[in-house]
């Protein structure tokens, strides 16, 4: 089940409120890119470009399979 994008902000305010680690860095990845793939327009660009830059700086796996199957959709969108 998708989260909602408003908690997903507030997932986000409490990740950033954590000293950087690998892990954390990993998991604010992750939720960047769920909230890129639940807003549209200027916030989608803005929370997928913000992921995809904490998914490779942190080289989660998870996070960086997710990122760059989210960026192959996006391009599909756009199209």
């Amino acid at each position: 089940m998708a989260e909602d994008p408003e908690r997903l902000r507030a997932r986000l305010e409490r990740l950033f409120e954590a000293p950087p680690t690998r892990e954390r860095d990993g998991e604010v990845a992750l939720v960047f890119l769920a909230l890129a793939a639940q807003t549209g327009g200027a916030e989608r660009e803005r929370a997928f470009l913000a992921g995809y830059s904490y998914a490779r700086t942190s080289r989660h796996p998870e996070a960086r399979e997710r990122a760059e199957r989210l960026r192959e959709e996006l391009a599909a969108w756009r199209r």
